[in-house]
C-alpha cells in the first residue's frame, strides 16, 4: 500500500468515526460509499497501528479513542444490559415480559455481580504493557500479510460425539497449519457436499494432522471439509485486553501478580519455612510443592516428564478447595485442563454441585456427564432447564413463522405484515432468552469454588471480577510470556506456576525482537528461572520434581543424562516391579535402528514444504509389526516425528489400531505416554536439503532439544530412535544435550542395522531388482504414480509397455525429470496415445512407484539404471498417506495432479519448476525446448 494511499483511508475512517461508533460491517460500507475498498483486517490493522480507534469486542464496534466506555468485566456488562433490556425490552409483549422475570427471579440468585478488586497500579506496569502491546501488532501483521484467511483441508472425518446441542467431529488436516484451540471458525463443506451449508466451528484441539471441533448440533457431518480461519481475531483480542488494562484503574487485575511471572520479582532469595505436607500418594518431593504451593506468593512448580506434576497439582487443588479459597486453573490446551481437572476429580471424587466449572467444550469423555456435573454448560443446563426448553419451543416457532411468511409473500397475502411483527416479536424475545441463559452461566461461574479453562478462556470470558485467591497455571512453558501475566493478573499474587521449561515452548509467527521476547519466551525464560537454573542458582520458591514414574530405568537414564542433570533425575522403584503391559521385560529398553548406510532419500509434501523420508516409514512398519498387530491396550504404540509429512505416514501405520497406537507430531504427545515410541528423525545422508535447526541448533533451550525431549520422554516400556546415526553426529554440535542424548544411546541401546529390519517380519521387504514392479503395475485396478529423476533403467520401456495396457479406469501419473534424454524415447513415445498423465518435472526429490496399496521406494532414481536400494511395502493405508503427501496443486499455468500436463507451442510438454527458495521461490511453468 503507497503511502498517499494508506492516508485517504486513514482520513476515510477517521471522518467516518466522527458521526459516532461503528460495527465493523458499517464501518466498511461507509468507507464503499466514499470509494475506499477495505476488508476486515486491514481495517484492524489501520486502526490499531496508527491509533485511529479502539475496537470494543463486546458491542463489536470501533469508536474514536477517549470515547469508550471504561472496561467492564463480563458480569458487570450483563448486569448493566439487563437493566437496560428491563426497561427497554423492544418488540416483547406485556405476557412474554412477565414470563421473563419470572423466569429470571426462579433462575438467578437476588446477589448483584461481585464488584472487582480494585489493586494499585504498579509503576512498572504500563511501560511493560506498552512494550506487550506493541509485539501483539508486530504478531497481527506478520499474520496477516501471511494470509488474510487460512483455508485447511480436512479430511478422513470422524463423528466423534453427537449431542443435543452439539456435534464434536474430528479431521486429519491436510497441510502443516497450526490453529489455536479456542478459535471460532468457519467449517466449508467440500464442493460435492450437495445441500449441506458452511457452519461455525470452534476448534477444541489440534495435535499435529489431528483437529477436534464442535459444530452445531443440526449441521449436515462430511468427511471432507475446509476450516476457514481468521487469524487475527485472538491475538487482537489480547491487544484489546491490554489496551483496557493500560488505564488508570484497571477493575478486577492485579499488575502486581502479573509482573511477579515475568520479573525478578517472583524470585525469592529464601522463604519462610514451611510445614511439612502429609499425603498418601506422594514422595517428598511431591509434598514439599503443595506445601510451598499452598503460601499466599508465587511458587514455581519445575516437572520433568514422568515425575507427578499432574498428581501434585491435583493434591494442591484439593487442598485449596478444602480451606475455602477460589482457584483459578488455566492451561494453554483443552487437552491439559482437562488431564488436570481429571487427577482432581480421581483424588477428590466428592464435590457439591456447582463447586468445580469446567469452561468450555470437551471431548474428554471422563468428564462428560458425570452424575454431578463439572462442565459449565452441563451446570448452566441443568440450572436454566426452564429457559433452555422455552428457547427451544422459541426457535421452533420461529421457523414455522417463516415459512408462513415465505408462503405469503409468494401469495402476496395481506398477513404478511402481521407475520412479520410476529417474527420481530419472537426473534427478540429469543434475545433475551438467549440473554438470561447467558446470565445463568455467568451465575455459575460466579458461585463456583474452582473455575478451569484454557488460558485464552481467561481473556474471552472476562473472568476478572471473579476475585480468585490462587491462579494456577499449568503446562506454563507452552504459555506466552504475555498470556501469563494476563491469567495471573486474575488473582491477587498466590500464583503457582508449573510446567517444564525444557520441553515444548510458545508458538510464535512474528520474528521481531519484541514479539521473540513476550510472545515465543515462557514465563519460565521471561522470569530468569531458566537461566537461574543453568548458572546453578535457582530460586528458593523454585520446587523441582526429581523421582520419575514413568519410564523404564535406561530410557529414565537416558534422558537424565542429556536434559537434567540439575535435578538428578531417578527412576522411582514403582519402575522396576511394574507389570509389563506391551514389551516383555527382557526385551530391550532402548533400541536404535541406524540407516546410515541406507541414505535414503528425502522428499518434500507438495514438492515445496516440510520433509518426509518413505524408506524411514517403510522400516517403522516392519519394526513396529509386532507390537502394532497384537496391541490392545489403549497407548500401547506412539510414533512421532518432527515433521508433519513424516508424522502423517506413520500415522497410516495405525489406521484402525487407535487408541491402542498413535502417531502424529512431538506436539500430541505433550503430557500423554505410550508404552514404546519410535522418534523417526527423517535426516538422512541422501537428502538434498541442509539439514533442519532442529539438528543443527541443540543448545539447552533450543528447539530440537524440546522436541527431542519430548518425544522420547514419553515411552514407558521401550524407546526406539529410528534415525541415519552418523549423519546425526555429523550434523549435532558436540557437548549439547541432543549429541549427549545421542552418545548415551550409542552406548546403551540395542542396535538393528535396517538390513536387518528390512528381512524380518512386517509389510515391508528388499528388492534385488524390479521384476515384481511389472506384476504389480499389471495388477493395479486403482491407481499408478511414479516419481523419478532419471528414465534410463533397463526396465524403463518395458514398464511403459505395461502401463500402456492398462485401461482407463486405472488413472496413472508419471513425475519425470525434466531433460532427461531418455524420457522421450522410453516414456513419452511409449504412451503418447495412452491416458497416462506426464508430468516434466524439476526438481524431482521423490523416487518412488505406488501401485493401489504396493509401496516401492529406491534410494536412487527409480527408473534409473542406478536405482540403488530397492524397498517394497504392501500396506493401503501408507500407499493412500504418500499420494496425499506427493499431491500437486495447480498453481497458475502448471498443472498438477489430476491433470494433464500442456503443450508448449512449440510442441514440447512444459515443465512445472518447483522452487523453494530465492527470488523465484514458488511454482512456475516453463519450457525447456523454446525457453517460453
Amino acid at each position: 500500500m503507497t503511502k498517499s494511499r494508506s492516508d485517504r483511508k486513514q482520513q476515510a475512517i477517521r471522518l467516518v468515526l466522527d458521526a459516532g461508533p461503528q460495527t465493523t460491517a458499517e464501518l466498511v460500507a461507509q468507507l464503499a460509499e466514499r470509494g475506499i475498498r477495505i476488508d476486515s483486517t486491514e481495517l484492524f490493522l489501520l486502526c490499531n497501528e496508527f491509533g485511529l480507534a479502539t475496537f470494543d469486542a463486546w458491542t463489536n464496534t470501533w469508536a474514536v479513542p477517549g470515547t469508550v466506555r471504561p472496561a467492564q468485566t463480563r458480569p458487570e456488562r450483563r448486569e448493566a444490559d439487563r437493566q437496560i433490556g428491563l426497561r427497554r425490552q423492544p418488540g416483547i409483549d406485556i405476557s412474554s415480559r412477565v414470563e421473563l422475570r419470572k423466569m429470571r427471579e426462579l433462575l438467578l440468585d437476588d446477589e448483584t455481580p461481585d464488584t472487582p478488586a480494585e489493586y494499585p497500579i504498579h509503576p512498572s506496569w504500563p511501560a511493560i504493557a506498552a512494550q506487550v502491546s506493541a509485539a501483539l501488532r508486530d504478531e497481527l501483521s506478520t499474520v496477516t500479510r501471511q494470509r488474510t484467511q487460512q483455508e485447511i483441508p480436512l479430511v478422513a472425518g470422524e463423528l466423534v460425539e453427537r449431542a443435543p446441542t452439539r456435534l464434536i467431529v474430528r479431521y486429519e488436516i491436510q497441510s502443516s497449519d497450526n490453529v489455536r484451540e479456542g478459535l471460532t471458525a468457519t467449517l466449508v463443506p467440500a464442493e460435492n457436499s450437495g445441500a449441506a451449508e458452511p457452519v461455525e466451528a470452534e476448534v477444541l484441539t489440534q495435535f499435529g494432522a489431528e483437529i477436534t471441533l464442535k459444530v452445531p448440533a443440526d449441521s449436515i457431518f462430511r468427511e471432507t471439509a475446509r476450516l476457514r480461519c481468521d487469524l487475527s481475531w485472538l491475538v487482537h483480542r489480547q491487544i484489546q485486553t491490554y489496551a483496557d488494562f493500560r488505564a488508570d484503574t484497571a477493575p478486577g487485575f492485579c499488575t502486581e501478580a502479573a509482573l511477579a511471572t515475568i520479573s525478578a520479582a517472583g524470585l525469592l532469595d529464601t522463604v519462610p519455612p514451611v510445614d511439612p505436607y502429609i499425603a498418601v500418594g506422594l514422595n517428598d518431593r511431591q509434598a514439599c510443592a503443595v506445601a510451598h504451593g499452598l503460601q499466599p506468593r508465587v511458587t514455581w512448580l519445575w516437572g520433568p516428564p514422568g515425575t507427578g506434576k499432574t498428581t501434585t497439582l491435583a493434591a494442591l487443588l484439593a487442598e485449596l478447595l478444602d480451606s475455602g479459597r477460589t482457584v483459578l486453573l488455566a492451561a494453554p490446551t483443552n487437552a491439559a485442563v482437562d488431564v488436570a481437572l481429571s487427577a482432581l476429580l480421581a483424588r477428590r471424587p466428592n464435590f457439591r454441585n456447582g463447586e468445580i466449572a469446567r469452561i468450555g467444550v470437551t471431548d474428554n469423555t471422563a468428564l462428560i456427564g458425570l452424575p454431578t456435573p463439572v462442565i459449565l454448560d452441563e451446570i448452566a443446563a441443568v440450572a436454566g432447564e426452564r429457559a433452555a426448553r422455552r428457547l427451544v419451543e422459541i426457535q421452533a416457532e420461529l421457523s414455522e413463522l417463516r415459512d408462513r411468511l415465505k408462503v405469503a409473500t409468494e401469495a402476496k397475502s395481506p398477513d404478511r405484515s402481521a407475520l412479520t411483527r410476529k417474527i420481530a416479536d419472537h426473534t427478540e424475545f429469543q434475545r433475551q432468552l438467549s440473554a438470561l441463559l447467558g446470565d445463568v452461566r455467568d451465575q455459575v461461574i460466579r458461585n463456583a469454588k474452582l473455575v478451569a479453562c484454557t488460558t485464552h478462556q481467561v481473556m474471552l470470558k472476562g473472568l476478572y471480577s471473579k476475585n480468585f485467591d490462587t491462579v494456577i497455571i499449568d503446562e506454563a512453558s507452552m504459555v506466552s510470556s504475555s498470556m501469563a501475566m494476563l491469567v495471573a493478573g486474575a488473582g491477587n499474587g498466590h500464583t503457582v506456576i508449573a510446567g517444564d521449561f525444557r520441553q515444548l515452548s510458545p508458538i510464535v509467527q512474528a520474528d521481531t525482537p519484541g514479539s521473540r521476547e513476550w510472545l515465543g519466551r515462557s514465563a519460565f525464560e521471561k522470569s530468569g528461572i531458566a537461566e537461574a537454573v543453568r548458572r546453578g542458582r535457582p530460586p528458593a520458591n523454585l520446587i523441582a520434581l526429581n523421582q520419575q514414574h514413568r519410564m523404564r530405568r535406561q530410557i529414565g537414564d537416558a534422558i537424565g543424562t542429556a536434559f537434567y542433570l540439575e535435578v538428578d533425575l531417578r527412576t522411582a522403584s514403582s519402575v522396576h516391579t511394574r507389570p509389563a503391559r506391551t514389551v516383555p521385560t527382557h526385551q530391550p529398553q532402548v533400541v536404535i535402528v541406524d540407516t546410515g548406510a541406507l541414505s535414503a532419500l528425502v522428499a518434500r509434501r507438495g514438492g515445496t514444504s516440510s520433509r518426509y523420508n518413505l524408506a524411514n516409514a517403510q522400516l517403522a512398519a516392519n519394526v513396529l509389526h509386532v507390537p502394532l498387530t497384537s496391541a490392545t491396550n489403549p497407548g500401547s504404540v506412539g510414533l512421532i516425528s518432527p515433521f508433519v509429512p513424516q508424522a502423517r505416514l506413520l500415522q497410516a501405520l495405525t489406521s484402525g489400531l487407535q487408541p491402542a497406537a498413535v502417531a502424529s507430531t512431538v506436539h500430541r504427545f505433550q503430557g500423554g505416554e505410550t508404552d514404546i515410541v519410535l522418534y523417526d528423525a527423517v535426516e538422512s545422508t541422501g537428502s538434498r536439503f541442509a539439514p533442519h535447526t532442529w539438528f543443527t541448533e541443540t543448545h539447552m533451550g533450543s528447539e530440537g532439544a524440546r522436541l527431542l525431549n519430548v518425544a522420547m520422554s514419553r515411552a514407558r516400556e521401550q524407546a526406539i530412535l529410528l534415525a541415519d546415526m552418523s549423519y546425526l553426529r555429523t550434523i549435532c554440535p558436540a557437548g549439547t544435550p541432543v549429541r549427549r542424548f545421542l552418545s548415551h544411546m550409542s552406548e546403551y541401546a540395542e542396535l538393528r542395522p535396517w538390513p536387518t529390519v528390512a528381512d524380518s517380519e512386517g509389510p515391508t521387504r528388499r528388492e534385488q531388482d524390479l521384476t515384481q514392479v511389472l506384476d504389480d503395475i499389471a495388477a493395479a485396478t486403482s491407481t499408478v504414480d511414479i516419481f523419478t529423476a532419471a528414465t534410463d533403467g533397463p526396465l524403463t520401456r518395458q514398464i511403459s509397455e505395461t502401463i500402456a495396457m492398462l485401461p482407463d479406469a486405472v488413472k496413472v501419473s508419471i513425475w519425470y525429470r525434466a531433460g532427461d534424454p531418455t524420457s522421450l524415447r522410453c516414456v513419452e513415445d511409449p504412451l503418447r496415445h495412452h491416458h497416462t498423465m506426464l508430468h516434466p518435472l524439476r526438481p524431482v526429490y521423490e523416487s518412488c512407484i505406488v501401485a493401489d496399496a504396493v509401496v516401492w521406494s529406491a534410494t536412487g532414481p527409480i527408473l534409473g539404471s542406478r536405482s540403488g536400494t530397492l524397498l517394497r511395502t504392501d500396506h493401503a493405508g501408507l500407499a493412500d498417506a504418500l499420494r496425499r503427501q506427493f499431491l500437486r496443486r495447480t498453481v497458475g499455468d502448471a498443472p498438477g495432479t489430476g491433470e494433464h500436463a500442456v503443450r508448449c507451442g512449440c510442441g514440447s510438454l512444459r515443465v512445472r519448476e518447483e522452487i523453494s527458495g530465492g527470488p523465484r521461490k514458488g511454482v512456475h511453468s516453463v519450457c525447456r525446448s523454446c525457453g517460453d
